[in-house]
């Protein structure tokens, strides 16, 4: 059997035996003026919405940044979703359902980048998922 048709069958099958869940794709499209003076809410237009799953295949990633009085975890996780549409970093990726981790609905991860392969039967999409805050000396922001 051909490369061709081995990768032509495998795309196909792969969506339906391993996608379980139900993804959303969003890219910023501009800008709108917030509420307080100086202050935009970013426009988030669909780029892509259908079937994929998240793997945390333990990437050594783990970053404990600090921003100000405050310390966030930012975890990288791999998104696979089929093949056809483009995706770019810094889109947003919303996890709507997830029959096998429902702990996962709901979940919003960036972009980072693109893992492209060529004979790949699904795209890796390489996600930061910034985790909850905690207040840095303090008791996880209860003070």
């Amino acid at each position: 059997m051909s490369v061709d048709r081995i990768l032509k069958r495998g795309r196909k099958r792969f969506p339906k035996k391993r996608m379980r869940g139900t993804y959303l794709v969003e890219r910023e499209n501009g800008t709108t003026e917030g509420d307080l003076p100086g202050s935009v809410i970013p426009n988030w237009e669909t780029v892509w919405e259908g079937p994929g799953y998240t793997r945390y295949p333990g990437l050594a990633f783990e970053q404990t940044p600090t921003v100000g009085a405050f310390q966030f975890t930012v975890s990288r996780l791999v998104v696979r979703v089929p093949f056809g549409p483009i995706f770019e970093p810094g889109d947003r990726v919303t996890v709507i359902t997830d029959p096998d981790n429902p702990q996962l609905e709901g979940t919003r991860l960036r972009v980072a980048s693109i893992d492209d392969q060529s004979q790949a039967t699904a795209q890796r999409l390489l996600c930061e998922d910034f985790q909850k805050d905690a207040k840095v000396g303090g008791s996880g922001g209860e003070d």
